[in-house]
């Protein structure tokens, strides 16, 4: 599980979906730049830790070849909404439809979400056992 701050996040890639993808891929393997001239060496420096939280993060960087780095934003946008309380509480992964302030066009374009009975739900989330390993 990887606990992020989308704010942060969001910041230091000045909106840059790509930067965005570096900065998720430098968390989730614990990466270090191998020099100053490295694209991640700018973020190495930065505290991006938060309360917003991916359960797969893995899984995401392991597919990343499938979707663009604009969709796999929008997937860490829709993440950080979710209440960590319920996933601890009740073990649910999804997002509540009301719980998002914005057209859900963009959900129903992105090939990592889904809409069903009203919840936002994210494909590497909500992953199974014989899906990680």
């Amino acid at each position: 599980m990887l606990f992020y701050d989308w704010e942060k996040i969001f910041d230091a890639a000045d909106g840059n979906p790509r930067s965005m993808y570096l900065i998720l891929k430098m968390m989730t393997q614990n990466s270090i730049p191998d020099s100053r001239h490295s694209e991640i060496y700018k973020y190495s420096f930065k505290d991006f830790s938060g309360k917003s939280f991916l359960i797969h993060p893995d899984l995401l960087l392991y597919n990343a070849y499938r979707h663009s780095y604009r969709e796999i934003a929008q997937y860490l946008a829709l993440a950080s909404m979710r209440p960590l309380a319920d996933y601890a509480t009740t073990g649910e992964s999804s997002l509540d439809v009301r719980l998002i302030e914005f057209d859900l066009e963009l959900i129903t374009t992105n090939s990592l979400l889904s809409i069903k009975n009203d919840k936002v739900h994210f494909l590497y989330e909500e992953a199974n056992q014989e899906t990680i390993h």
